[in-house]
């Protein structure tokens, strides 16, 4: 709650009106929003419910976020929707104070036009609370907090409703709350890929394919899953699977450009890291096409058909043809910085076999009886993997049991280890 009234607040807004919520759009700069809007507590009486919304706030997006506002110029947001109650917010339509400009414009501008274009005015005794944008709020609060050095103090668009502090307003502002919560949608992943400009992957995957011969044309299947279309006969694997490839290797590759995978993808590096992000990516496609037969065959083709026909099919064929080998490898490689540069890593981990006819792949990765391709044994192919390399994080007896199981084996050992 307030401790005190605030300073009287005029508000450029606009006057609008849907379903039978009447709403006001207006401009409030980021000092004003830090010091009088407060978080959804006020949608519940119930003291345990107000601390479920608050912890769903105690996460390092309020960090990221205010980090957003400190270091991106082109830093934008979308409207918050504000509820108030108390005080004494006034509407003053431009049709009550009528400019005497002559404008011909604006003189012939209708009633119902100019009664939506305005100010409000605010008391200082309302309360403010976020029903959406709390996130956003929790970063404005930060970064007014730790300091922000602007010339201008940004302005953030801002929808103002109504609410009454009784049992039908709780109601009513509850449903509203959960309805801009609920059918919220996260921006999908191939809207990312395709048009992000902070996130490092995203712009690193639109590099590979525009400005390397890679991933040019058809060598890339422009999917945002992992899964690749069966007819697709010309791609190694899809766009959403070179972003998550990606993400490991910047994300876990033991390397000097190694972040965390939030600060990855929302927090754009200056040009020349960036640029440094991307030569890191080239050099690790670089790598796999210099030490996978498999995998030269398919980049050193004018016509990826051949070789993909040969690699990708009902018969199996290798592993790295698939966006789940591509995954499990690499985060093997991953693993292998932790001692090897990317390029020997890469080297150390071509000495293991790709082919899904044999061991390891064969009832962890590839069911040759449908002859179709499994997702479910990731992590025990990848440990098995990395014990052929002697680095894999079991023993031998706990990976022995998981591989019996889940090939459904009991009889089968271990492949062999690889010098």
């Amino acid at each position: 709650m307030t401790s005190a009234s605030e300073a009287a607040l005029v508000l450029p807004a606009l006057r609008g009106v849907m379903g039978d919520w009447v709403y006001y759009s207006c401009l409030m700069d980021l000092g004003n929003l830090a010091k009088r809007v407060r978080y959804a507590e006020e949608v519940h009486k119930n003291e345990s419910l107000s601390k479920m919304i608050q912890r769903r706030l105690n996460s390092g997006r309020s960090t990221q976020i205010a980090e957003y506002l400190r270091s991106q110029p082109e830093r934008f947001f979308n409207s918050l929707v504000v509820a108030t109650y108390k005080g004494e917010p006034n509407w003053f339509a431009l049709s009550n104070i009528r400019s005497h400009a002559n404008n011909k414009e604006l003189q012939d501008l209708d009633e119902v036009t100019l009664g939506s274009v305005g100010f409000l005015t605010l008391s200082g005794d309302e309360e403010l609370f976020a029903l959406d944008g709390q996130h956003r709020l929790a970063g404005i609060k930060k970064v007014i907090k730790d300091g922000i050095d602007q010339e201008v103090s940004d302005e953030v668009s801002v929808i103002l409703v109504a609410h009454k502090d009784t049992q039908r307003g709780l109601e009513r502002t509850r449903r509203l709350f959960t309805t801009l919560n609920k059918t919220a949608r996260p921006v999908s992943k191939g809207d990312i890929i395709a048009l992000d400009e902070d996130d490092v992957m995203a712009l690193s995957v639109r590099r590979l394919i525009e400005d390397t011969d890679l991933f040019s044309g058809k060598r890339v299947a422009f999917v945002a899953s992992n899964n690749m279309p069966s007819a697709n006969t010309t791609s190694l694997t899809t766009i959403g699977n070179l972003y998550d490839i990606l993400m490991i290797l910047f994300s876990s590759a033991k390397t000097d450009l190694k972040k965390s995978r939030a600060d990855l993808q929302r927090v754009r590096p200056k040009d020349e890291e960036l640029k440094q992000y991307f030569e890191l990516a080239e050099t690790f496609f670089v790598a796999m096409r210099d030490n996978f037969p498999e995998l030269k065959a398919f980049f050193s083709a004018k016509d990826t058909t051949a070789p993909v026909k040969k690699f990708r099919g009902s018969h199996g064929g290798s592993a790295l043809y698939r966006p789940i080998g591509l995954e499990v490898f690499a985060r093997i490689i991953a693993s292998l910085t932790t001692e090897l540069s990317v390029k020997d890593a890469v080297a150390r981990a071509a000495k293991l076999p790709t082919k899904l006819s044999e061991a390891p792949y064969l009832g962890l990765m590839w069911d040759a009886r449908n002859q179709t391709i499994s997702n479910s044994h990731k992590v025990t192919l990848r440990e098995t993997l990395l014990y052929m390399l002697g680095k894999s994080k079991y023993s031998e007896a706990t990976l022995l049991e998981r591989y019996k199981k889940e090939t459904g084996d009991d009889k089968v050992s271990l492949p062999k280890k690889i010098k």
